[in-house]
């Protein structure tokens, strides 16, 4: 029973963490590979899901989600074929990057 709770409580959190927020950051791409502007959305989306969630009861949850969606968000968004490969075979883990 408190197993399909935490999960439940965790669909709730992962819906929650969509990148639906008002903080926005910017990254340039000019000039650089695929993995570094990678690793430049990541470290953003790092810093901007943990404005967003830290406080959170579940934010141990709800910040690898929010990583996850918002790298993955930005990346369709740069609609770069050579990013989008190399998003796809290296999926955003959600580890804490430094804030």
């Amino acid at each position: 029973m408190i197993r399909s709770i935490v999960l439940a409580a965790t669909v709730i959190a992962l819906a929650a963490a969509a990148p639906a927020s008002a903080a926005e950051m910017r990254v340039k791409v000019a000039g650089k590979s695929a993995a570094e502007v990678r690793a430049e959305i990541v470290k953003a989306a790092s810093t901007v899901c943990w404005q967003d969630i830290r406080g959170e009861a579940l934010a141990g949850y709800m910040y690898p989600a929010c990583i996850r969606a918002s790298v993955n968000d930005a990346v369709a968004k740069i609609n770069n074929p050579a990013l989008s490969a190399y998003n796809t075979a290296n999926p955003a883990s959600g580890a804490v990057v430094s804030r």
